[in-house]
Formats: structure tokens, sequence, C-alpha cells
């Protein structure tokens, strides 16, 4: 019996140690932003361009990299949450498409800078591919800067078409990062410097997740980017780090066991959830019973139209990205109003909370019947468009 358990401990002492230098040999994982302006004054030609380049910086990432994928236009979208699927990428840059009338880059450089920095990955970066224009944004540069900045996300910038350098290049710089043509930029020249630049900030204690903030993708059961073998997602060495404490409780665990059985002591029985009697006994007075019916709920904020050709309808507003109302079939909710403007207001998340912005819209956006250019949505407010109603909500979901 004691020759079991000196083996067994042998077993986890050489399992430490090769963690630990698997810990100094191995490059950190790191999560990459795409920013692809897909935007009219980007011609076909010139997305081909900025395609085959993103490409080249995945091929490029260490193992158990993740990239996330945003485009936009006349507004930011995610299209692409963080993934280690070279596939997925791959099928989320074909898919971009250049269109719209202007091009929201303020706007996407702080939703991705949002993204990073709620993330939770040990090393982050922004590769924003762009010619540097910005139209129609409901934010200024400073707003995405100062959350890169807060958070060390250095910003990688490749303009393509006709540039305004100036902007990029101020971006890049106060952010740490570098700015590049396109026609000399290469995808192992990015890497490289992403991954000389400093750690991502970290938080210094817990916060709650907010609207905005992304579930961690689940491990894939496939081959990562280059054909690699999956890592886990979160930056390389926070996953070492827990292997190595992994492999210390394996230890601990060990020694217990040897002391208990010297003592002759029985280990102990597993203790029962804290749950109050008067909870249980509305399921029928067991645990077990009480852990299958719980049904989560989740908050999700809607738009219900009240008046109006939709009126009845419920539409969900994105917790990610902002949400564009008017006329025009580009918008994410289509008013089809005389009196709506073709581009006609925005609803974005906002550190918790939803914020609405009126687009210079011809005939204005009420809120409780008060004209408003910037509004922080409350339970319950009326927003009025034209001669369209729709009340701001929470609705509970099961999840």
């Amino acid at each position: 019996m004691r020759r079991r358990w000196t083996r067994r401990l042998a077993a986890a002492v050489l399992l430490l140690g090769l963690v630990a230098r698997s810990a100094h040999s191995q490059p950190a994982a790191a999560l990459v932003a795409v920013l692809l302006d897909s935007s009219g004054s980007v011609s076909p030609r010139e997305l081909d361009r900025a395609r085959q380049l993103s490409l080249e910086v995945l091929r490029s990432l260490p193992p158990g990299s993740e990239v996330a994928v945003f485009t936009f236009d006349d507004q930011s979208r995610l299209v692409l949450p963080r993934t280690t699927r070279a596939d997925e990428v791959k099928r989320a840059l074909d898919g971009a498409r250049t269109g719209g009338r202007h091009t929201a880059l303020y706007d996407a450089l702080y939703d991705a800078s949002r993204y990073l920095r709620d993330s939770g990955a040990d090393r982050t970066a922004i590769l924003l591919i762009t010619d540097g224009r910005d139209e129609q944004s409901t934010l200024n540069v400073e707003d995405g800067l100062r959350l890169a900045e807060e958070g060390r996300i250095p910003v990688f910038a490749v303009g393509v078409g006709q540039v305004e350098e100036r902007g990029l290049r101020r971006i890049a710089k106060l952010t740490g990062g570098q700015y590049h043509g396109a026609r000399e930029a290469s995808g192992a020249q990015l890497v490289a410097a992403m991954m000389a630049a400093a750690p991502a900030a970290r938080p210094a204690g817990p916060s709650s997740p907010q609207p905005g903030t992304m579930p961690r993708a689940p491990a894939p059961t496939t081959a990562g980017p280059m054909g690699r073998p999956p890592q886990p997602a979160a930056g390389g060495s926070g996953n070492r780090l827990a292997a190595v404490i992994a492999a210390l409780v394996v230890l601990a665990a060990i020694g217990l066991g040897l002391v208990r059985r010297r003592r002759g002591s029985p280990p102990p029985a597993a203790a029962a959830p804290d749950l109050s009697s008067t909870v249980v006994s509305r399921v029928g007075g067991t645990t077990e019973e009480y852990l299958e019916k719980t049904v989560v709920l989740r908050s999700k904020a809607v738009l219900a139209v009240t008046r109006g050709p939709l009126a009845g309808q419920v539409f969900d507003l994105s917790p990610v990205s902002a949400t564009s109302l008017g006329r025009s079939k580009a918008n994410d909710l289509v008013l089809d109003d005389v009196s709506v403007s073709s581009q006609h207001c925005r609803i974005r998340p906002e550190d918790g909370a939803f914020v609405l912005l009126d687009l210079k819209s011809t005939n204005g956006t009420f809120v409780n019947e008060r004209r408003v250019t910037s509004h922080k949505l409350a339970e319950g407010d009326v927003i009025r468009v034209g001669e369209m109603q729709l009340q701001f909500r929470t609705d509970q979901r099961r999840s």
C-alpha cells in the first residue's frame, strides 16, 4: 500500500515539474480583435487585401490564440465572437462586403476596446484595417482611445485606399501599437509586435459582468488556427498558473490521504448544499429536485412598439453593439414612416446601460415627450420617432 502511494506522489511531482517547465517554454496566447472597414470608401480589391492580411495574422499567432471579427460601415458590428477556430474566422472574413454610406470608425474602436477589456484575456491587441475616415459615429475617437489606453490594448492600424494617415498614426502611437501601409504590412511582423507589447491591464478587483461582456468561447473539438491542437481559451500564462495550482492540489490530496491512512480516519462526507428548508419544501423537499427544477432567468433589454405600423412587436437590443433605427433598410430596426429620417437614431450599450443618440434627424427624437440629442434610457421610457412610439424595458427570459 505504501509503495502505491509513493508511486502516486512521484508521478504528481513529475507532473508539477513538467507544468513548470512548459510555463517558461510556451509563448503566451493572445486575443486579437480584427476591425475591417467595410464602408463604401474601401474598394472590393482593398477589402480582399485586408482579408489576406488578417489571415496572415491568424496563421502567425501562438497556439491557443483567439480572434474576434468586427466590421464597420454605417455602424459597428461584432460578426464573430472570440474563437480559436480558423475556419470560422475565415468564413467571417469572406462574408464581409463593402456597403453603407458612412464609416463608424470611432464606434468600432470603442466597441472592440470594450470587448477586449471585458474579455479577461491576459494579452490583447486590435488589428484595425481602414482608410482612417470617420463619418456619423455616435462617439468621438477619444472614447475608444481612453478604453484602449487604460486596458493597455495596443492598436495596430493598417491603412488601405486613400488613407488619412495622421489619425491612424495617432491612434497607434497613443495605444502603444504601430501604423503600417497595406503594401508593406505583413502578418508575421504584426504578430511579433503584438507579442512584444505589454500584457493587458486587469481590473484591480472582481466586478459583475456588464451587458456588453461576452462569455468565453468553449474549447473547440477540432484543431485551432493552422491545424494546431486546440488550447484553452484564455491567455497562456493564466492557464499555466491554473495547471500549477491543480498539480499542487493533487500533491496536497495525496499527502492528506497518506496521513488519514496512518491515522485510520474515514474521509469526510460531502457537505449538503446550504438551502433553506422553506425553499426545499416548495419543490417537494429534496435538494436534488430543487437543483433539477431551477430555471435561470436572464434580463434582456428590448424595445416594444406601442404605436405605429409595428405596434405590438418587441425587438431585442444588442448588448455588444449599437442598434440603429430609421427608414432605410440598412437599419437594424426599419421604421416604415415618412416622418422618420433615413438614419434617425441609435441605441448603444454603455457601461451597463443603454444610451439613445439622435443622428441629426429632421423631426427629432423624443423621450417622454422631451426632445433629446443624447439620453440614458431608464425602465419604461417612451421613445417617439416620427409618429411611432416605442417603450424601453427589460424582459426576463428563461435560459
